[in-house]
């Protein structure tokens, strides 16, 4: 029905224009002004229901996957952590501890996005996230507030992920340098990711915050896309080029310092990443070569591979959306149009997040299947069997 809705709006805009230049043309020759008049107002009221009908849409779609995130990142991430707990490889050690709080900080952020439901988008020389609140029963400060946590747990998320190809490499690596992810350690550990989203909160509220320069400039853009006037919202926003006093855009140097802030701050977990990742992806090939057990060489193979497409899904549903969006206003490169896409994907991120480490480890996989009676694993693998012993006896 919707759809059907859309391609009549469609259809009546174009009808409308080609009517309108025909007239157009037509008063070349002949007195028809005012019904070319006549068919401009038609033309322009029926493409702001086109709009509104595009709007509405938007905002019903991602409610419906907010909604639809909160839901599935609560379900699967409580599932892994039950098979965390209760299915795990003694062997694992404290990895188990790390895959808790990853879960658990994923689990806090789809019920962060559900309370914002946050608008990501890009309008000219500025990037914003908005937050209606048009419903919100408490302060406008409070709104402001949620909507900084909100982007600081964005911040949390790369240097979660790099810590756990720390660990996955010192691991590999069989140097002892596990100890140093127990005890007093691993709080250390624990406060990185913290750090981090405190840094991008700090941005939001000291960098970004509400001003009248920013205001006017997403005023038109904020109506238009999302039926919102200014004072319905809080946003946290960079504009880039504002107008000086004679109305001449400038780069905002204040800005562009955040910018490279945020810039390192994705730069350098990303660079541990691939420095730890390729570095593991050797440990690994001499592991096979070295005729380790079986039982081993396969959990780490499937820990790794596990970590490489948890690695992909925040880099391709959080990061690279959200990094074009950001950049892309500092060199003039206008993507409003394409906006949306990115509240979609943000809001995604933590319900698909647990489903590679569920799936790819074969103890988490059968368990999930006995769970739902789906699948049931009626024989144990011989490697199983036989390294048995083993796994009671090191960590991985």
């Amino acid at each position: 029905m919707t759809s059907v809705l859309i391609l009549i709006s469609v259809q009546k805009v174009f009808c409308a224009r080609s009517f309108l230049s025909f007239f157009d043309n037509l008063n070349n020759f002949f007195p028809v002004s005012h019904i070319s008049r006549l068919l401009h107002t038609h033309c322009s009221s029926t493409s702001i229901c086109f709009s509104l009908c595009i709007m509405k849409i938007s905002n019903e779609w991602n409610l419906l996957i907010q909604c639809s995130s909160l839901f599935c990142a609560i379900l699967f991430n409580s599932i892994l952590i039950y098979l965390i707990i209760t299915k795990s490889p003694k062997k694992m050690g404290n990895y188990k501890v790390l895959m808790i709080y990853f879960s658990t900080f994923s689990m806090l952020f789809a019920v962060i996005d559900m309370i914002v439901r946050p608008f990501i988008h890009s309008h000219g020389g500025c990037f914003f996230m908005i937050m209606s609140t048009k419903n919100w029963p408490f302060s406008d400060n409070i709104a402001q507030i949620v909507l900084s946590i909100l982007c600081g747990f964005g911040g949390v998320t790369p240097f979660l992920i790099a810590i756990h190809f720390i660990y996955r490499y010192f691991a590999l690596e069989r140097k002892g340098n596990l100890k140093y992810f127990s005890g007093k350690y691993l709080i250390i550990w624990f406060m990185i990711p913290i750090l981090g989203g405190v840094n991008w909160f700090h941005l939001s509220w000291f960098y970004y915050r509400r001003n009248d320069k920013t205001t006017e400039y997403i005023r038109a853009s904020v109506l238009e896309n999302f039926g919102l006037h200014m004072n319905e919202t809080v946003y946290s926003a960079a504009l880039f080029y504002p107008p000086d006093e004679n109305g001449v855009p400038r780069l905002d140097l204040y800005i562009l310092l955040s910018y490279i802030i945020l810039s390192i701050s994705m730069a350098v977990p990303f660079t541990i990443l691939i420095v730890a990742g390729a570095l593991s992806h050797s440990k690994i090939k001499k592991l096979i070569e070295h005729g380790e057990c079986e039982y081993t060489k396969r959990l780490q193979l499937q820990l790794y591979r596990a970590l490489v497409v948890q690695t992909f899904l925040p880099v391709f549903l959080f990061f690279m959306p959200l990094g074009v969006l950001f950049t892309a206003p500092l060199f003039h490169v206008d993507i409003e149009s394409w906006s949306y896409i990115t509240t979609y994907l943000y809001a995604l991120y933590p319900a698909v997040d647990p489903l590679p480490i569920m799936f790819i480890v074969e103890e988490y996989r059968n368990a999930f299947y006995e769970i739902f009676d789906c699948f049931r694993c009626s024989h144990p693998s011989k490697i199983e069997d036989n390294s048995n012993m083993y796994r009671e006896s090191q960590t991985i």
